[in-house]
């Protein structure tokens, strides 16, 4: 064979390769969950640039459609609510990586500051766990945590049940009743 149609047969197998390259890319990019995608190829971080309805701090548009979202789905918090209170933005200096100082994380409380929920107050805070699990995708919820367990999105459950077990993060007490997430649920958010 010459040396020009053996060039020339070389560029044509590559660019067979290349556009197959293409198309499997693009089908990936259409199939894999986003969840994937976000930790490949992360999108800039969404400002802190919404006023937050339960502190003087800011949101992040994400983080304050995920509370109108849970106020409007377990309505407005209150003692006798499936929801108690709600707090989102908050320094968290004790944790510099926290999501909250970033106005990108809230905490729905079914039971009081400090108690271990139970009785229909840990019903309550599962309800709330599991609607922002199953509404991961649409409110941009990249993870829950909540009884000592940690859910991240596009993650499968461990073998002993929901989630992950959470522990603490190198800063809070996983066994305390706010360190371990039993009095509260909170959820961190990326963007939509």
């Amino acid at each position: 064979m010459r040396t020009g149609t053996r060039a020339a047969l070389t560029v044509g197998v590559l660019l067979v390769l290349a556009l197959l390259g293409g198309l499997l890319w693009y089908a990936a990019a259409e199939r894999v969950p986003r969840a994937f995608w976000e930790v490949v190829d992360p999108p800039p971080p969404e400002p802190c640039s919404v006023q937050d309805p339960t502190t003087s701090g800011c949101l992040t548009p994400t983080a304050l459609r995920l509370h109108d979202a849970a106020v409007a789905r377990f309505g407005d918090p209150g003692r006798r609510a499936p929801i108690r209170s709600i707090t989102c933005w908050s320094e968290h200096a004790w944790n510099p990586s926290s999501d909250h100082p970033d106005g990108r994380a809230c905490d729905f409380f079914p039971a009081a500051y400090g108690a271990f929920a139970e009785g229909e107050d840990l019903a309550d805070g599962w309800a709330v766990a599991q609607w922002t699990r199953e509404n991961a995708d649409e409110m941009g919820v990249r993870y829950v945590i909540w009884q000592g367990r940690i859910w991240y999105r596009g993650s499968s459950d461990a073998a002993d049940g929901w989630g992950r077990p959470y522990g603490g993060g190198g800063v809070y007490d996983p066994d305390d009743a706010t360190g371990g997430h039993f009095d509260h649920v909170h959820v961190s958010v990326g963007s939509r």
